[in-house]
């Protein structure tokens, strides 16, 4: 059965906001396909709703549009930075209180290069070593 984990990360407008995102995303799509979760699949709203944004999309709109997403995910992964973002604390919010959902705090920041890191996911702790393309 396919687990869904949404990525919530702050993004407030700036590329480089979308850019961590897209490596936290590329970091755990490593570890879970090198664990061998094939079934597992990391929603990150910030790639899933650019083109939405491009067109002129309100941030209000885009924001319903992404907690409705939530809703169908399994999970949610917070990252750094997420208490910072009226975007994040509303779908903390929304994860824990309203839907129930479990979650998951990402503290560290991902180095540009290689990242060491021990991932928690649902109780079982892993160290990783993955090379991140520049």
């Amino acid at each position: 059965m396919m687990k869904k984990i949404y990525l919530s990360h702050p993004y407030q407008g700036k590329e480089e906001n979308r850019e961590k995102a897209a490596a936290l995303a590329a970091f755990y799509r490593a570890v879970w396909d090198a664990e061998g979760k094939t079934d597992w699949v990391l929603v990150d709203p910030l790639s899933y709703f650019e083109p939405l944004e491009r067109d002129g999309v309100d941030d209000e709109t885009i924001l319903a549009m992404a907690v409705a997403l939530m809703k169908d995910c399994d999970g949610v992964l917070f990252a750094p930075g997420w208490k910072k973002s009226r975007g994040c604390r509303y779908e903390h919010w929304k994860a824990r209180h309203a839907d129930g959902k479990r979650v998951k705090y990402f503290q560290a920041e991902i180095p540009e290069e290689v990242e060491i890191a021990a991932v928690e996911w649902f109780g079982v702790r892993h160290m990783v070593t993955r090379r991140i393309a520049a």
